[in-house]
């Protein structure tokens, strides 16, 4: 088994970096003005840094809504309220990577805050909600009917007015990481009274609270990563495949040796199938991805057609402040890569002949996303599983801030991206050549290997 791993790089969609830290805690209160000063400053820095801010929702219409929340905030709120109503409208952008981040810090601010104990998983299109993990008398895989007299799907529904992204599908797989903080967040509740059903029958269970120390352990085993799990590489020697397991695409010096290590193994033992996994990765930096096409791709090949870029003062001041650059460009929309080249295969023994499977999720997103929808295009091999939470025509590139008044942190977009040969009409993801459920997806891969023998 190959694995290496370098989590401190790692930034984007783990599930720890989704909240904030900011300058004060959820017990401070803002007046009305503070709030409604800071909700015209997001969304004219959000107009200032967006490539498209209004590509999903026209602007009159925005403009409305913003006006009438804050007509309607409350004489003084904390932030949980404040959050409560702001994200709603940014959501409304549909841009999976413009983002309020959960208002949550550590133990110190918000040892008093009640945290909802069960790590959870949450299916579509019928948004039912199943524990993930044993809990005292609560066993996993039970699904809960209702919490404090609230039914299931009405909790989902409510909660996908804070889970931003392109296509319902990838903000309820989403709401899988948010499901905690929000529970915190919308209700408070401090005591759950659980009614669930397991093997058919039906029960209820009353739970507490947890610590945000406790809530630290579950949400770590909820991302499904742990430091020695970026990528891994094992072999099913009765069955000749080879298995990579890629769940984020970061640190390129270890992901070459990576490469090399998996690939000379690949070549050593004569091993004729080859199953990538990407179902739980979230994305990073995509040149990892043009890395590995490197040694399965057969053709030349690009991730993307052309990009959009948006340059501000404020973009800026942020890359300046994050590697110490200078960016000439100047402010407003500026088009890359419409007429770029390919990248050429270079010269590499360890390219891979052999047939190569692509596995895929709702959760495969960003540059995750890319590298499907490359592999699907120049035709490396087939793809298992369930359209990306990615899309064809996407924001991306995200530049993080807080508010001023409120401390609430965002991230915004400053490009769109165009996958390759994908147009404005491609209002999807990477579509499968055999849509099989997440859960299903490897065994369906193994198994489609050994038919063709």
């Amino acid at each position: 088994m190959v694995q290496y791993s370098n989590l401190s790089s790692v930034k984007i969609y783990m599930l720890l970096s989704l909240f904030a830290v900011n300058a004060f805690g959820q017990s401070k209160n803002f007046s009305q003005e503070q709030m409604a000063k800071d909700i015209d400053i997001l969304f004219s820095t959000i107009e200032r840094v967006h490539p498209d801010m209004y590509a999903v929702y026209p602007k009159q219409q925005l403009e409305q809504d913003i006006e009438r929340i804050k007509s309607e905030l409350n004489p003084s709120g904390d932030l949980f309220y404040f959050y409560r109503q702001v994200t709603p409208l940014v959501v409304k952008l549909g841009d999976g990577h413009t983002n309020i981040y959960p208002p949550f810090r550590g133990p110190e601010d918000f040892a008093n805050v009640p945290i909802f104990p069960l790590s959870v998983k949450l299916t579509y299109p019928d948004t039912g909600i199943f524990v993930r993990d044993d809990y005292g008398t609560i066993p996993a895989e039970a699904q809960i009917t209702a919490i404090n007299n609230r039914k299931a799907d009405v909790i989902v529904q409510e909660m996908m007015n804070y889970s931003s992204g392109e296509k319902d599908f990838y903000r309820i797989n989403k709401l899988e990481q948010l499901f905690i903080p929000l529970m915190s967040v919308l209700y408070g509740d401090s005591i759950f009274d659980i009614e669930y059903q397991f093997d058919q029958v039906n029960h209820s269970e009353h739970v507490k609270a947890i610590s945000f120390n406790e809530y630290s352990a579950i949400s770590s085993q909820q991302t499904g990563l742990t430091p020695s799990e970026l990528y891994t590489f094992w072999t099913l020697p009765d069955k000749n495949i080879g298995i990579i397991e890629f769940n984020q695409f970061a640190d390129m010096d270890k992901f070459k040796v990576f490469l090399d290590s998996t690939f000379q193994v690949l070549q050593k033992e004569n091993i004729e199938n080859l199953i990538i996994d990407i179902r739980k990765n979230g994305g990073g930096s995509s040149s990892l991805g043009d890395e590995m096409f490197q040694y399965i791709s057969p053709t030349s090949f690009a991730q993307f057609g052309k990009t959009i870029v948006k340059y501000s003062d404020i973009q800026k001041d942020v890359y300046k402040a994050m590697s110490n650059r200078e960016i000439t460009n100047p402010n407003g929309i500026e088009i890359y890569g419409e007429n770029q080249p390919l990248t050429e295969l270079r010269e590499n023994y360890l390219r891979y002949k052999g047939n190569v499977f692509l596995l895929i999720s709702h959760r495969t997103f960003s540059s995750a996303a890319s590298f499907s929808w490359a592999f699907k295009h120049f035709k490396m091999g087939t793809v298992i599983g369930e359209e990306s939470g990615g899309m064809a025509v996407c924001f991306g590139d995200v530049i993080s801030l807080s508010l001023p008044d409120t401390g609430l942190s965002y991230g915004c977009s400053y490009k769109k991206f165009y996958q390759y040969g994908a147009t404005d009409d491609n209002i999807h993801g990477t579509l499968p050549d055999y849509n099989v459920k997440t859960e299903k997806a490897m065994e369906f891969a193994i198994d489609l290997i050994t038919q063709r023998k």
